[in-house]
């Protein structure tokens, strides 16, 4: 129900930002924002499955290729973090793979001087709680003002 809630609430807060606006002083930030997305996808592998998501391969681990996925895209002037997942995720848990992946993402942010956004909610895997994924994200820099906003890192 608190995620029903919160996905609600996201819907009722959120606001589009015209890019092509001159007067809205994100537009400054749109070419950052595609460089970034530009750099992301070369460094990552397109899922042919699902085009919004893009996978990193991380070796073998008894006999399992293991890959994180990541979903992120451009929204209301940041880059927003849809998900990482590690998967399969009885093998390849726990191994530091999305770690790995995350700083690689969190240091492109800083070279392209983007902030980005996320919510800290958890699905598909058990490992992880809400609390246990937010210090997660904590780790990697990003912040929240309140327990009802999401996410937040600027880039540093």
């Amino acid at each position: 129900m608190k995620l029903l809630r919160e996905y609600i609430r996201g819907l009722l807060t959120e606001k589009s930002i015209d890019m092509s606006d001159t007067e809205n002083p994100n537009k400054k930030l749109k070419p950052k924002l595609d460089a970034f997305m530009a750099e992301y996808r070369s460094i990552s592998e397109r899922n042919p499955l699902n085009p919004r998501i893009q996978y990193w391969y991380m070796g073998k681990v008894d006999d399992e290729d293991c890959l994180v996925l990541t979903d992120l895209n451009i929204f209301d002037g940041a880059i927003s973090f849809n998900t990482i997942q590690t998967v399969p995720r009885d093998t390849c848990e726990k191994k530091g793979f999305a770690s790995k992946v995350m700083n690689q993402i969190v240091a492109l942010a800083d070279k392209h001087q983007v902030p980005m956004t996320l919510d800290a909610v958890p699905f598909g895997q058990k490992s992880l709680g809400e609390k246990e994924l937010e210090s997660w994200y904590r780790r990697a820099g990003f912040d929240r003002e309140d327990e009802y906003e999401e996410l937040m890192r600027e880039p540093k």
